[in-house]
């Protein structure tokens, strides 16, 4: 821990309150290493998110404003999102047939090639980071980390879509 613990006030040497603040901790330092791994990759983190959803969530294509709703990130976002992709070959639009003035949107062939290339080394990080852990306490990990986030939501800390809007682009 970069704070010494027992200089901090009692209330704030409580064990939840040291798990919540290392749960801060990972969480920052997880979104740098996918920002520095996504870089290096030609990518963003949202990018990546974006074509992952496009290829195995809607690999018939979407609309926009599900693109929203899957990553939870505003409608604006999305907008210069695709557009990047799209200029970059790695996604497509065209007219949505049961509404003209809608978009569908689809990840290319191009798009496809770079995902097959970048995830077996992303999937390769995870397991590296995560090899600390047993097939058990992984599990544990993130029922655990669930139970958390529904707690912060039910309890009115934070809005779910503000939730993951602060996450936007991890991976």
């Amino acid at each position: 821990h970069a704070y010494n613990r027992d200089s901090m006030p009692h209330q704030r040497r409580t064990e939840s309150y040291q798990a919540v603040m290392d749960l801060i901790q990972l969480g920052g330092l997880l979104h740098k290493a996918g920002n520095e791994f996504f870089r290096d990759r030609g990518l963003t983190q949202a990018q990546f998110n974006t074509l992952m959803v496009l290829r195995y969530t809607r690999p018939m294509g979407c609309r926009q404003n599900e693109i929203c709703e899957l990553l939870l990130v505003k409608p604006a976002n999305v907008t210069g999102l695709v557009g990047r992709l799209q200029e970059r070959g790695l996604v497509s639009r065209k007219v949505d047939s049961s509404d003209e003035r809608a978009r569908l949107v689809s990840i290319s062939a191009k798009g496809q090639k770079l995902l097959k290339k970048v995830e077996p080394d992303y999937y390769e990080q995870i397991e590296d980071l995560m090899s600390v852990l047993s097939g058990t306490e992984v599990k544990e990990l993130g029922s655990t980390v669930t139970k958390v986030q529904d707690s912060a939501v039910t309890r009115g800390m934070v809005s779910l879509f503000a939730q993951q809007k602060d996450a936007e682009g991890m991976a």
